[in-house]
């Protein structure tokens, strides 16, 4: 690589990653560090860098919500209180899909509840109104992801389908697209100050994205100024004619703020921490120009990575 494409990566890096997020409503922007799922991996030592602009926070529905009566805050409050304490902004994401309370009693699907169930939707809009009563005005909190109706086992955020779920009794397209502006709602209702970040993924799948894209308009037509969408598959090796790259990236050249994932080495050595190692298929900087070519405002990276940002 020559003098003049190190200076140009470098000015791009510092142009995203040092940006800030100050309009109404708060949005994502720069680059966070995505930390474990109802885990700190992330240190003190490494969340303090200045190539952060913030952090994900993340947690199992099931560990919110021990009992159908009772919230637990222990982990969220932890986390939310050393990102502010170190001046980070933050994004919250609950995991659903197989992280849902067993205490639901309802039928499952691959370990987690259909997506449509109404039991389980009505008690995921229970859960979201008291997250927000508890951090949606907080001024740190930037984004929260929209959950919900997500697939079995992974309990991914994404809204890819679950291995065989289009076989089964009362599935159709129109009743998931239905199940997702449901939980766009609830989360709106709760989060009026914050983005509304949607991963995306192609559902449901084999080319056909129709899914996708109704939730995305849903989410953009309904709520422009809060909407976010993203996939979190960006790598070295990203064809940008692949479908689930061209629905975000179109949802950009509509006006809809988008961001990325970048996939990486997260359990490579402790805490991500082995060196050297290459982004999927090539280098990060790679990656970066993927991104930037897409206009993205935000990047979720993983912490292994932080020696590639700019100082």
């Amino acid at each position: 690589m020559n003098g003049k494409t190190i200076a140009t990566i470098s000015w791009l890096l510092l142009g995203l990653c040092h940006a800030t997020a100050d309009a109404d409503p708060r949005q994502p922007a720069g680059c966070f560090v995505l930390q474990k799922v109802g885990e700190q991996n992330v240190s003190d030592e490494k969340l303090a860098s200045s190539k952060w602009t913030g952090i994900v926070i993340r947690e199992r529905w099931a560990s919110v919500a021990p009992t159908a009566t009772t919230m637990n805050w222990a982990f969220l409050d932890a986390q939310v209180a050393r990102a502010k304490r170190m001046n980070k902004r933050y994004v919250l994401g609950i995991l659903t899909g197989n992280n849902a309370p067993a205490w639901l009693n309802v039928p499952l699907y691959m370990t987690a509840p259909y997506p449509w169930d109404p039991t389980m939707l009505s008690a995921h809009g229970r859960m979201v109104a008291e997250l927000g009563k508890r951090y949606g005005s907080d001024p740190s909190l930037v984004g929260v992801h929209v959950s919900g109706p997500t697939r079995g086992p992974s309990g991914s955020l994404e809204m890819h389908l679950a291995r065989g779920l289009q076989r089964q009794k009362g599935y159709s397209e129109d009743r998931l697209i239905a199940a997702w502006k449901q939980s766009i709602d609830q989360y709106a209702a709760a989060f009026p100050g914050c983005a509304l970040i949607s991963k995306g993924g192609v559902a449901p799948g084999g080319g056909n994205a129709a899914i996708t894209q109704a939730v995305f308009d849903y989410l953009f037509t309904k709520y422009r100024e809060h909407a976010n969408v993203s996939h979190c598959a960006l790598k070295a090796s990203t064809n940008e004619n692949a479908l689930h790259h061209r629905l975000v990236v179109e949802m950009g050249r509509r006006g809809c703020r988008i961001g990325f994932e970048m996939v990486g080495p997260s359990a490579g050595g402790k805490d991500g921490q082995k060196e050297p190692l290459l982004r999927f298929g090539g280098s990060f900087d790679q990656a970066l120009r993927i991104a930037k070519a897409a206009n993205a405002q935000w990047l979720t990276i993983y912490q292994g990575d932080e020696k590639n940002l700019p100082d």
